[in-house]
């Protein structure tokens, strides 16, 4: 018993293959191109009235105007059939193309499987930040804005301090935090999708808890 095994061919190769196929039939293109000219067939003709001409006057002989005939006859013929191996060429390399076409769909099919794959795929660390993300912000906005009401805080009481009483600070980004009240939310602009959908999602989570908070605390529930 003979064990037999097919190798699935990639999108890649398939392409690569189609290209080879459109370039070589390029090459037949060009070259029936030329085999098309009509210049071979007007020079004989150009030469055969004038070796007739000669034969009628006397200065040449029918032979040498009917071998001029001939030619004209033979390269009429050959003209025909080039033309008809320029169109076959043509569609040849048509053909060719319209392969190369199909076979960069294929290539691309290939990448959205792959992609799909991995945009599924939990494990990446893309994913894994997205999935991240929501809950870092849901714990992050209340923990500055805990922050910010403390700092706004300090701030007034030392601004109410005598200047001589102001404690030394190290270097460093000083406590002070935005008032709410004064001033519009900033926009910070994200792309759009994945990340934007993130923010909102931990946003609405951190809108949500803070909510729950403060119903906790009207109830006596802190």
């Amino acid at each position: 018993m003979t064990n037999t095994t097919t190798d699935k061919v990639s999108p890649q190769d398939t392409l690569a293959a189609a290209e080879n196929v459109y370039k070589s039939t390029q090459g037949a293109a060009d070259a029936a191109l030329a085999a098309a000219s009509r210049r071979k067939l007007d020079d004989a003709e150009a030469a055969a009235v004038q070796a007739i001409a000669d034969a009628v006057t006397g200065e040449g002989d029918r032979a040498t105007a009917d071998a001029a005939r001939a030619r004209v006859e033979q390269l009429r013929r050959d003209h025909e059939w080039a033309q008809v191996e320029l169109q076959a060429a043509e569609a040849a390399t048509s053909r060719a193309y319209d392969q190369i076409v199909r076979a960069r769909r294929g290539v691309v099919a290939e990448e959205i499987v792959a992609a799909h794959r991995i945009h599924n795929d939990k494990s990446t660390r893309l994913n894994k930040l997205l999935t991240q993300l929501p809950e870092l912000l849901s714990e992050l906005i209340p923990l500055i804005a805990e922050r910010d009401a403390s700092h706004r805080r300090l701030g007034q009481e030392l601004h109410a301090m005598p200047y001589d009483e102001w404690p030394n600070l190290p270097a460093g980004e000083p406590i002070t935090a935005p008032d709410p009240s004064a001033s519009p939310n900033v926009m910070v602009e994200v792309p759009r999708g994945a990340i934007a959908d993130a923010i909102a999602a931990g946003v609405a989570q951190a809108r949500v808890a803070a909510a729950e908070r403060q119903r906790a605390a009207a109830y006596g529930e802190a």
